[in-house]
């Protein structure tokens, strides 16, 4: 038994702080002014009123807003339902391949024209 209280190697050294890393912005500083910008309002506005349309390919609702274009812009949105949307659907799903949609369904100009003119008539 050691009576002085210490352990066998002597009190334990406590460990220093690290030093709290910086880390990585989660949003770019441009992406931060675009999304604080009148531009995204207008452009959050669009996607909503894009949302409230029926699927291009089938008709169904609801739907899941698509970007479309290079470089990507609120505007530029399509409504797609799931099953012609996502992945997992498999064949005839948009991002299971973006070729064969295009050729049976028409191009991406073609596509955002319909909506287009669907939201004349909203």
């Amino acid at each position: 038994m050691n009576l002085t209280g210490k352990g066998p190697l002597g009190f334990k050294k406590q460990k220093e702080k690290k030093q709290n890393k910086k880390g990585l912005p989660r949003i770019s500083k441009k992406r931060a002014a675009y999304l604080a910008s009148p531009e995204r309002e207008v452009g959050k506005l669009h996607m909503g009123r894009v949302a409230q349309l029926r699927c291009l390919v089938c008709g169904t609702w609801p739907v899941e807003v698509h970007h479309e274009g290079k470089p990507r812009s609120d505007m530029n949105c399509l409504p797609l339902c799931p099953k012609h949307h996502r992945t997992e659907f498999g064949p005839g799903s948009y991002h299971y391949s973006p070729r064969a949609f295009y050729a049976k369904h028409g191009t991406s100009e073609e596509l955002l024209e319909n909506v287009r003119n669907q939201l004349k008539t909203l």
